[in-house]
């Protein structure tokens, strides 16, 4: 066991804090609690019993020296405190941490000056270097869908077995499947799959849940256990590189921003570019998509694209290979009604059988032999 999960064992009140948050969140949670109580030396629950500003004190005491060089760090730390304290009895540390504030903290993102949002044709050269037929299949699940990658660790074979047969695969995702919908007031919202996608899936679960129970993960590893966010990451990593990326320029959540780049180019409603995505939408916090046809959603969808283009090259390429088929069929056509005349009929019917036999057996040899060189 590791040291963050004993010391969630070891604290009844810290276990039921972290129950049913995603497990990067829970442990992320935990380890920042962890080492907090170790440095300052306090039990977590004598600290939230504090008077809030001598809690605030103690907590910032422990983070600012963290702020010129891991400000990231310092910053996460102090959320998992914040949210310590508050599970209590609900009252928030006083910290004034707006900008220009005593307690504020400011985060370079990095990440967003060097991400790369690839656009559908970059997705699909991603794509194509999987190594697997169930990467291919996650990888398209994740760009056609624009889940949240947590949804791939929860999502079961049960969830689209019904619909493998059909043209648009339907997801309805649940607080159950992506755990961020559960602080954000969204029961549930929609999303599909198809063609390439779908398809992909199809082949997939023919092969990979053959005898499966509908409560197995959809993805698993080798061990049958759901595939981890941790596994996902190093998928998008190689087929990103292998593609000719630049791998620090790529996360799993990039993928969710390529969907959301072609959702919001798509001459569809804003309501339902949002809804695709799971967002809450602007000034509503009301179970919205209880309200939303799924067939409307589903046309918008559609509309969106997110199928392969075939490159306008290749266009001209099979277009000119097309017509080389055609002229050639016309040639043979040609052909056979110059050979076939009334004449050679009348001579093959004048034949005995023995002859006829002779003449097809040479007919057949010659044709052997052309194929040959082709």
């Amino acid at each position: 066991m590791k040291s963050y999960e004993k010391f969630i064992e070891a604290h009844p009140e810290v276990k039921a804090w972290l129950n049913n948050r995603p497990e990067q969140t829970r442990r992320n949670f935990a380890q920042s609690l962890m080492r907090f109580c170790k440095t300052m030396k306090i039990e977590p629950e004598a600290w939230r019993r504090l008077d809030k500003f001598e809690a605030r004190d103690l907590a910032w005491k422990y983070v600012e020296p963290k702020i010129g060089e891991h400000s990231t760090v310092a910053k996460s730390d102090l959320t998992a405190l914040k949210s310590w304290f508050r599970n209590l009895k609900g009252e928030l540390l006083p910290l004034d941490s707006a900008r220009g504030g005593k307690h504020h903290i400011h985060v370079r993102h990095r990440k967003h000056e060097i991400e790369h949002i690839p656009d559908k044709l970059e997705m699909y050269q991603i794509i194509d270097m999987a190594s697997s037929l169930r990467d291919k299949a996650i990888l398209l699940f994740l760009f056609q869908s624009g889940v949240r990658v947590n949804v791939l660790e929860h999502i079961t074979y049960g969830h689209v077995a019904d619909q493998l047969q059909e043209e648009n695969i339907t997801l309805k995702i649940t607080g159950d499947l992506d755990h961020k919908l559960r602080s954000r007031d969204i029961p549930f919202y929609y999303t599909f799959l198809n063609g390439e996608g779908a398809e992909t899936l199809r082949r997939y679960c023919k092969i990979a849940h053959e005898n499966s129970k509908p409560e197995t993960p959809l993805f698993y590893t080798s061990g049958k256990k759901p595939i981890s966010q941790g596994w996902v990451w190093k998928i998008v990593k190689m087929c990103s590189e292998r593609a000719g990326f630049n791998r620090k320029t790529m996360w799993t959540h990039t993928i969710r921003k390529a969907f959301r780049k072609i959702a919001r180019q798509a001459n569809i409603d804003d309501d339902d570019k949002e809804q695709l995505m799971g967002h809450v939408l602007t000034g509503s916090r009301q179970a919205y998509f209880d309200k939303k046809d799924v067939e409307l959603i589903r046309e918008a969808y559609l509309k969106c694209n997110f199928t392969r283009e075939i490159p306008e090259s290749n266009h001209i390429k099979m277009k000119r290979e097309i017509e080389e088929l055609q002229n050639k069929v016309l040639e043979l056509e040609s052909q056979k009604q110059m050979v076939v005349t009334p004449q050679f009929t009348e001579a093959l019917n004048q034949m005995t059988k023995e002859q006829l036999q002779q003449l097809a057996a040479g007919f057949q040899k010659m044709i052997e032999e052309a194929l040959k060189k082709k």
